[in-house]
């Protein structure tokens, strides 16, 4: 059976955005980072980051500098008591134009091949205008949060965009949404 799953950014939304980050020691996870990631594994959802990291290709950082930086993520969270199923990076420039580079799909494409996901009960954090338009890409939910850059993309944005002052807002909305969806299931199956 298709596992719905959040897809989350990992600089802005998980950890606060340090401008091509590559020293674990400056990881800083938003303080609702792993409340938000446990509310969200509560309602039934896998927990996939898919991240842009062109800093590799820029030659800022090596990929075994990223590999630390995601180290001391995972262990920031795991001491605040939660986790994440699986991370996605793509270390390609925008000109590049590979498959991986959000907005475009091949993140996520890869992680619905290794975790069997339902995508059109998905849903999209981040905070960029390329994370909704990913969401938009796929048949996701988008949603923005104005943490990181998010509060510079709110004019850009596709309509059907949620806009959230962070992740515990946009993880409370996803809540309300599973929480109206399964009423108007049992409803139906009611009549």
């Amino acid at each position: 059976m298709k596992k719905p799953c959040v897809f989350l950014d990992r600089d802005g939304t998980l950890i606060k955005e340090k401008n091509y980050l590559s020293d674990p020691d400056e990881v800083e996870l938003y303080p609702d980072a792993a409340p938000s990631l446990n509310l969200l594994r509560e309602c039934g959802f896998l927990l996939i980051v898919i991240s842009n990291q062109s800093g590799i290709a820029r030659g800022y950082f090596s990929e075994q500098d990223l590999a630390l930086v995601n180290d001391r993520m995972y262990q920031l969270l795991k001491d605040a008591g939660a986790g994440i199923d699986g991370l996605y990076y793509c270390p390609h420039l925008e000109k590049d134009n590979c498959l991986c580079r959000k907005p475009k799909p091949g993140m996520i494409l890869r992680a619905c091949k290794d975790y069997d996901i339902d995508l059109s009960s998905s849903f999209v954090i981040g905070d960029k205008l390329s994370d909704a338009l990913t969401a938009v890409n796929i048949g996701a939910y988008p949603i923005l949060v104005t943490t990181g850059y998010g509060s510079d993309f709110e004019k850009e944005i596709p309509k059907a965009t949620f806009v959230a002052a962070n992740l515990w807002e946009a993880s409370l909305h996803i809540k309300e949404l599973i929480f109206k969806r399964r009423c108007l299931l049992s409803n139906a199956k009611t009549v």
